[in-house]
């Protein structure tokens, strides 16, 4: 691969030149330009690297060996550079060609356009385009920075990256004079590109940046509360699955208990304590279970009623509804406030086009006194736009610890709320008569005895009567244990659990990667 041509309109003291280069053959690769004071040797080479890397050669320009002043910077440079005798002639165009062989039959074509007004200012406005040659064939044009294709990708991955490019295209006689100083530093940055610590250096540079974006992103919270109110959350969650654990053991407890009890139906049955009547108790048994197991479903419904809803009817009504609206304002407010973020970007991009304008352009130009009075008005426009806030947006924040999408839930749980006193009504008069049902059969059972000829009949029915009985502890503990349970299961299915949980594991994540910027840029 070498560079095969050089062509230059409007650059400098060239109005239009080519150079033509050859192949290197026999090992020769080494291009030297030569020439007297003045003939522009030098003018060559900063078009070679304007040419290939626009505005990013300026930097590499000094470490060739060139004298640039980067305090004035690009557009000064292709100013003084554009040719003063087409200025006269009021062309505006200035531009560099540079051919790149591949080989002998396959090339690139880069050409580099600046365009400038009639006073010879540079109007902003650069074009870069690049064409694959065959057999000195152009293929179609290629835009940089259009449709995804980029011209420092091509030259990084087949030519030479910019941040090395001093190594290979240099002014001779003064990298001997930097070589004869000894300039150390010089020779280190050097090293430093072709190396690639630039790199490093950018990356190390934007990881501060991020890393100072991730702190101003933390707000202020109060850490002990959220850190005693996850205590607290953690000690029910604790209580929460011992209190399941028992009732697991309680519920096979109860399983064995009531095969005993059938055991023990079956063994007075065969006693002969009076066949029809034992019989009649087992069947009596078996119906007065069967309304308990009603009986506690009953009390299940009206546990959950008094746990999850009751609650809130023993409010005043005027209460929820001053909390119903206070939230349905906090949300109108934060939705107009992340509008007014999401426009702010706007408004400084319409302040900047409307002062950075050229044209029209103000007749007379305007003072810095009235400068700064159209900034203030622009400001104060803008802002009529959304400010006051709408009349449906809340005038303070009460419920901050609500967050996310936590309000929207808020509402949607007060909707759900709702409890019907014939409902409650229904639910106690069923539990009254399945109550009077199960003491009726304990009467009947009471009733039907069977004679005890030896005592051995006797003797079965009070482990009967005692096994019954620890039965209906082990069903009443149960029945405590599932209220338990119900009551630990509402703070901890709370909007404020997952709001304590997300705002601590948030924190730590942002600390996480904080840390790993900082590992990052001590590291290089």
């Amino acid at each position: 691969m070498w560079i095969s041509k050089i062509e230059l309109t409007n650059f400098k003291s060239y109005q239009h030149a080519e150079l033509e280069f050859p192949e290197p053959s026999n090992g020769r690769n080494i291009v030297l330009v030569g020439g007297m004071n003045g003939y522009g040797k030098t003018s060559i080479l900063e078009a070679l690297y304007l040419a290939l890397y626009g505005k990013d050669a300026i930097i590499h320009l000094a470490r060739a060996g060139l004298k640039t002043d980067e305090s004035k910077g690009y557009p000064t440079f292709l100013e003084r550079a554009f040719n003063g005798e087409a200025k006269r002639d009021g062309q505006d165009v200035m531009s560099i060609r540079v051919v790149i062989n591949r080989t002998k039959t396959k090339a690139i074509n880069i050409r580099r356009q600046w365009f400038f007004k009639q006073s010879g200012m540079w109007t902003r406005d650069e074009e870069v385009v690049v064409r694959e040659e065959l057999r000195g064939v152009p293929g179609a044009p290629m835009k940089d920075g259009k449709n995804g294709f980029s011209l420092s990708d091509i030259l990084d991955d087949q030519f030479v990256p910019a941040h090395i490019a001093p190594f290979f295209f240099f002014d001779g006689e003064e990298v001997k004079k930097l070589a004869d100083q000894s300039r150390i530093e010089q020779v280190k940055q050097g090293l430093e590109g072709l190396l690639g610590i630039v790199l490093l250096r950018q990356l190390a540079e934007r990881l501060r940046d991020f890393e100072t974006s991730k702190r101003s992103s933390v707000s202020s919270v109060d850490e002990e509360n959220i850190q005693r109110m996850l205590e607290s959350l953690t000690t029910g969650e604790a209580r929460l699955t011992e209190l399941r654990k028992d009732a697991s053991e309680s519920e096979e407890k109860l399983v064995q208990r009531k095969a005993e009890r059938e055991s023990f139906i079956e063994r007075i049955t065969a006693s002969g304590g009076g066949g029809g009547d034992i019989a009649t108790v087992k069947d009596l048994v078996e119906d007065r279970e069967g309304l308990r197991a009603e009986l506690r479903d009953v009390q299940k419904q009206l546990e959950r009623i008094l746990a999850d809803q009751l609650p809130f009817h023993l409010m005043p009504k005027a209460l929820l509804e001053d909390f119903k609206k206070q939230v349905e304002s906090e949300l109108a407010l934060a939705e107009w406030q992340s509008e007014c973020r999401t426009l702010q970007p706007k408004r400084d991009k319409f302040e900047w086009a409307f002062l950075g304008a050229e044209t029209p352009a103000f007749q007379p130009g305007l003072t810095t006194e009235q400068l700064g009075v159209v900034k203030a008005r622009i400001e104060s426009a803008w802002a009529s736009l959304f400010h006051p806030a709408p009349s449906n947006c809340a005038d303070e924040v009460v419920h901050t610890y609500l967050h996310e999408g936590l309000r929207e839930k808020a509402l949607s749980f007060l909707s759900t709320i709702a409890v019907g006193q014939q409902d409650v009504h229904d639910l106690l008069a069923q539990q009254r008569n399945l109550t009077e049902q199960c003491d009726e059969i304990g009467k009947k059972i009471s009733r039907v005895e069977g004679i005890d000829r030896d005592g051995t009949l006797a003797g079965l029915k009070q482990e009967l009567k005692r096994v019954s009985d620890e039965i209906e502890y082990l069903e009443e503990h149960i029945r405590s244990e599932d209220r338990e349970v119900t009551s630990l299961k509402v703070p901890l299915t709370t909007p404020n659990h997952d709001t304590c949980r997300k705002r601590k594991d948030s924190m730590t994540q942002v600390r996480l990667e904080i840390c790993w910027t900082n590992q990052i840029a001590f590291a290089r």
